[in-house]
């Protein structure tokens, strides 16, 4: 049962609710061997849902550029001491493309989590800017990604590598060539205003209506 209800709501997750999508991922590290806490916490994704049952993902001005939004939750898991990455792409007021899940590798610092998200959303972005120019409309200049970690974006631009980056250093020419050929640029937010931040970990309910609403979800 426990396995029937993740599914669903894995799918549910990616066609139509970003809303869900942190505690989809987490719930689903637990199908093999979930516990009575896991099953509570499963139903309570249900009755959230339930009571949002009427929000849809709205769109407005088609002519909006594309932005997107990256974030990180430094160590959070606790068993793996691994990050959470999290992305989300707006296209005319709405979300359109999103991912939350538990990074590959253990990060040092929360800067080097920040750099693995922001790494993996720009190859969504990539992939992104391939399907609009298919359907025929092509992003005009660099596509801005806000990120709220000071050193990520400082480290962008340093042309210094240091011991403790280098197992990221593949990761960091991409994006630094993707600065560079002004396909993205990188600006800064704060950590209440990152809509990104509701898809690295469960936050309250205020900042969940906050992020919800964001992403276009009404």
């Amino acid at each position: 049962m426990y396995r029937s209800l993740v599914g669903a709501l894995l799918y549910v997750s990616v066609c139509a609710r970003p809303d869900i999508a942190a505690s989809a991922t987490i719930l689903g590290r637990k199908v093999s061997c979930p516990t009575e806490a896991d099953w509570v916490a499963a139903k309570r994704v249900v009755r959230y849902l339930l009571g949002t049952k009427h929000w849809n993902l709205s769109y407005g001005d088609p002519n909006e550029n594309l932005l997107g939004y990256s974030d990180a939750d430094w160590a959070g898991d606790i068993k793996t001491r691994k990050s959470t990455s999290g992305y989300v792409f707006k296209h005319a007021g709405g979300a359109v493309s999103w991912a939350s899940r538990k990074q590959s590798s253990v990060t040092l610092s929360s800067m080097e989590s920040e750099y693995m998200a922001l790494s993996e959303a720009s190859q969504e972005l990539v992939w992104l800017l391939s399907l609009f120019e298919d359907f025929g409309e092509k992003q005009k200049g660099a596509v801005k990604i806000f990120e709220d970690n000071q050193s990520c974006i400082h480290f962008v631009s340093s042309e210094r590598v240091n011991r403790r980056s280098k197992h990221i250093e593949t990761r960091e020419s991409y994006v630094k060539e993707l600065c560079s050929d002004k396909v993205m640029e990188l600006h800064y937010c704060s950590t209440e205003d990152m809509a990104a931040d509701m898809l690295t970990k469960p936050v309250g309910s205020i900042k969940q209506m906050k992020f919800a609403k964001m992403m276009g979800l009404m």
